[in-house]
């Protein structure tokens, strides 16, 4: 980006900036109590990266994520802050919720309604806390603003959109920022698509369980950072995996509540009630695994001087599709993972012998399995018994019912002599974080 066009958009910067604050003991403590009393946190990976950020201080690191629940800025927030390292992160509609306060709106409807004498010496939109969580803004879509300092409006079109998001990538890279962005894309089949057999991509959060790729935007914006400002930098792939994905069978509700055209705020209180309360809810707790990959420098040497940008933008393709395969082999297998892909594509109901026998065909193919261009082991982690051999059928049936059938609307259950999946669309999630492992290789 040319100096002068940077300079002509700092001043615009307060817009999406990130107004990162150190939080206090109680509310680190009241997210320690929610995430322990929610998962079993195994995090993989991440020496390497406070090994990286001790040794080499002056480059900055990107992180680049999977992304399947609203819960992933609270995990990774946490997993940073307590291994001392100051982390920024992207948020999508989250930071356009302007109109809602926590205080006022929140916590009263979704905890206990005595916390609305709280608003009475308090007051945070949702925006307003993310951002001094250290999140910074995205925009997705043509918009106008007001500037939060002089109260000026502000169009800003794709191009502005873009414009401005390359700047503030440069000026985060340039302050030697650790920063994380969602790159994934995912594809999305809504009721009216649904009839022409079309699908519509979407980005951000998955709601399939399925992420397709890695746009190359978000890399080609690193790369022109590193190369404007002369910092090093490093990406970072990171695979967060959930046994159970807490707001799994909210998704297509949302879904919905997008395609009839519904008020943000709503869609949002929809979507961050449900997590609060199945945070809040009697539970049982599943495991969560968050490992971080290598960390790899951007080489920039064959990009100087690249005046139309037809090698970076190659570049950005290439170091996409690497970082996301890179990502995808570090899924671990759950046990409900082989129990749902052990059914046929509709989820049929399936006599126990004949899904005991399926079971054991994936347990099979997994014990063998290689996967990517690096022909890696997969993570057998958490199917593998103290005698490091793959669980028996019944130990997998077991795991699954203990985590999706002791609902009150259960996924999964046993009707007789047959196993019956109740909800196909989070039966199908399931089945999707482990797809790419038992599908042909991209060429």
């Amino acid at each position: 980006m040319k100096k002068a066009l940077f300079e002509k958009l700092k001043p615009m910067f307060p817009l999406i900036a990130h107004e990162y604050q150190e939080i206090g003991p109680i509310e680190e403590l009241l997210y320690r109590l929610a995430m322990g009393n929610t998962f079993n946190t195994r995090v993989v990976g991440l020496e390497a990266v406070k090994r990286l950020r001790h040794e080499q201080p002056g480059c900055s690191i990107t992180f680049k994520p999977s992304h399947f629940s609203e819960a992933d800025f609270v995990v990774l927030g946490v997993v940073f802050r307590r291994n001392g390292l100051r982390v920024v992160i992207e948020g999508g509609n989250n930071l356009f919720i302007e109109e809602i306060d926590i205080f006022r709106d929140v916590l009263p409807a979704l905890v206990h309604p005595d916390l609305r004498r709280l608003a009475a010496a308090h007051s945070a939109t949702i925006a307003d806390y993310l951002k001094r969580r250290g999140a910074f803004k995205v925009f997705r879509n043509p918009v106008t603003v007001k500037h939060p300092q002089d109260g000026s409006e502000i169009k800003l079109g794709r191009k502005d959109i873009l414009s401005l998001s390359r700047a503030y990538r440069q000026h985060l890279v340039e302050q030697r920022e650790m920063y994380l962005t969602f790159p994934g894309y995912s594809a999305l089949r809504a009721s009216l698509l649904d009839i022409l057999k079309m699908e519509s991509v979407k980005t951000g959060r998955s709601y399939t369980g399925r992420i397709d790729g890695f746009h190359h935007l978000p890399f080609q914006m690193d790369i022109e950072a590193a190369l404007d400002s002369g910092v090093d930098l490093y990406v970072v792939p990171v695979n967060i995996a959930y046994e159970r994905v807490l707001e799994d069978e909210n998704f297509a509700e949302l879904a919905r509540m997008h395609e009839a055209g519904e008020p943000q705020d709503k869609i949002y209180l929809q979507d961050i009630g449900y997590i609060i309360r199945r945070f809040l809810e009697d539970k049982r707790k599943v495991n969560l695994s968050i490992k971080f990959g290598e960390p790899r420098k951007i080489d920039l040497k064959a990009h100087r001087g690249d005046v139309l940008g037809a090698r970076i933008k190659f570049a950005a393709h290439a170091l996409a599709r690497e970082t996301y395969e890179r990502m995808l082999a570090m899924q671990p297998v759950f046990p409900a993972n082989i129990y749902f892909h052990a059914f046929d594509e509709q989820f049929n109901r399936l006599p126990t012998r004949v899904l005991r026998e399926r079971i054991d065909d994936v347990r099979e193919r997994l014990r063998q399995l290689v996967w990517g261009k690096q022909r890696r082991r997969i993570d057998l982690h958490y199917v593998l018994g103290y005698n490091h051999q793959i669980l028996c059928a019944d130990e997998i049936i077991n795991r699954t019912f203990e985590v999706f059938a002791a609902l009150e609307r259960p996924i999964t259950s046993l009707d007789g002599d047959n196993f019956v999946v109740h909800n196909v669309d989070v039966a199908r999630q399931y089945r999707n974080h482990i797809a790419h492992f038992f599908e042909p290789a991209k060429k």
